[in-house]
């Protein structure tokens, strides 16, 4: 069923270079130390999906189903170097989970889509998590807390960011982080 996600037209996510490069800011140069700027299947990685800018492959350790992960392939450090410029980069990440998601099938409200928020990672690079729910156990679904924010914030005390509030933060021109904002 993967192999059918490989042939999604890449060149519909292709971004201008000019306008990649300013979403992508100061945080372009590749780290030959990042395991993810490596991400290759001569790397050991099971890529399911890429293109010019980013890179789709199965998550190692599984905490659901279908867990993925989508790395830019442009080193960006973690969602809390990420500003407002980068909210299209963001969406776009967005839209191919969703689009990854479609061709295994899984339905809308099954879905799971976010960021682990330092000290909370394990690899900095920037990746955001892409998954089928449910989570294969309570520890595994604790990994990933989606906490609503209260009193006008977006987001509450969490480790993990949804990609969506993720999104409205940064148009609202505040960084991500693990305390409510």
């Amino acid at each position: 069923m993967l192999q059918t996600i490989c042939c999604y037209k890449a060149e519909s996510y292709a971004i201008e270079k000019a306008e990649q490069q300013s979403f992508l800011g100061d945080h372009t140069y590749p780290d030959s130390a990042c395991i993810f700027c490596g991400a290759t299947r001569e790397n050991g990685f099971n890529i399911v999906w890429e293109n010019e800018y980013y890179t789709v492959f199965t998550d190692i350790n599984p905490s659901s189903q279908h867990h993925l992960q989508i790395v830019p392939k442009k080193h960006i450090e973690s969602v809390k170097s990420l500003n407002a410029s980068h909210v299209s980069m963001v969406k776009e990440m967005i839209e191919i989970g969703h689009d990854v998601l479609d061709g295994l099938d899984v339905p809308p409200h099954l879905r799971r889509l976010g960021f682990h928020i330092p000290p909370y990672i394990s690899v900095h690079h920037l990746h955001m998590h892409v998954q089928a729910l449910p989570y294969r156990s309570f520890l595994r679904r604790m990994k990933y807390p989606v906490v609503s924010g209260r009193s006008g914030r977006e987001k509450g005390f969490s480790w993990f960011v949804e990609a969506e509030q993720a999104v409205r933060l940064l148009e609202k021109g505040v960084q991500v982080r693990i305390l409510p904002c």
